[in-house]
């Protein structure tokens, strides 16, 4: 009995370990706004909105169950589907959510957190002139803006002390938000990478899967590739097994990768398999 009570115990730290999944693909995935809207021409009132933007629905469905509790809206955009939570208390359960499964590391996110909080409190008990609530929530759009077109943050974080598979399954949801797989030079290369504004997140990836070096893009992104099979493969098994990845192409692509570096993969094949996946 209690050989069983233990798996059952284990079993039940690893399912809310996973959750971590949710808070590494929303790092990547999440955009947050407030929105100043014309309140029937009688000045203006604001909404606090989070999205997720994906290619994948399903996945976009499993995040709205995760994290929104059903409560989020998917709608279709170019190439992609957003899932939105806009409003206050929808916007309350996903930073309940990230406070439970908080982000692990990531300026740029962890910031428009800090920000949604601050909006969202003032929002829910400020009860004082119309004027001071435009102030601050002009004051808060400003800092939104600075940070996704500037990079400019209000404080920089460590990372946040956590175990071994949490951190797994974080990294699990920024790859498959920001990753990307497949092979190069007419199929002869296999490549593995993963490239953010946020170099503490590449630099934490990279000091996780102890392979790599992160070098910065012309278009200022973090960039962290590996090249090196033995190293593949283990990067490999890592997404597709221990810290499984829920996207459907990228769990496919990221298949193929490994059915290669096994030499499973007719070489007939090899050119084709990964041509739209380059970053």
């Amino acid at each position: 009995m209690r050989d069983n009570a233990s798996r059952a115990d284990n079993q039940q730290e690893m399912l809310k370990k996973s959750n971590f999944y949710f808070s590494g693909f929303m790092t990547g995935e999440m955009s947050c706004s407030i929105i100043k809207r014309t309140n029937h021409g009688h000045g203006y009132y604001y909404e606090p909105d989070i999205t997720v933007t994906n290619a994948d629905v399903k996945l976009l469905e499993e995040v709205d169950r995760a994290v929104m509790n059903n409560r989020g809206l998917i709608t279709p955009v170019k190439h992609a589907h957003n899932l939105s939570a806009r409003g206050k208390e929808k916007v309350r359960t996903v930073l309940n959510f990230l406070e439970k499964y908080p982000i692990i590391i990531g300026d740029f996110a962890k910031n428009r957190v800090v920000i949604m909080r601050h909006a969202l409190m003032y929002l829910e008990n400020h009860h004082g002139r119309v004027s001071e609530k435009t102030v601050e929530m002009e004051k808060l759009r400003k800092k939104l803006k600075e940070l996704k077109f500037n990079g400019i943050i209000d404080k920089s974080f460590d990372l946040a002390v956590t175990d071994k598979d949490s951190l797994g399954y974080f990294f699990s949801g920024v790859v498959d938000g920001e990753g990307s797989f497949g092979t190069k030079s007419c199929g002869l290369q296999p490549y593995f990478a993963v490239a953010m504004k946020d170099k503490k997140i590449i630099e934490t990836l990279c000091k996780f899967v102890g392979y790599g070096n992160v070098r910065v893009r012309k278009d200022k992104l973090s960039h962290l590739e590996i090249n090196h099979r033995s190293v593949l493969k283990n990067v490999c098994d890592m997404f597709l097994y221990h810290y499984p990845l829920k996207h459907t192409r990228q769990k496919e692509r990221l298949t193929k990768l490994q059915q290669l570096l096994n030499d499973y993969t007719p070489k007939s094949l090899i050119p084709s398999l990964f041509s739209e996946n380059m970053i």
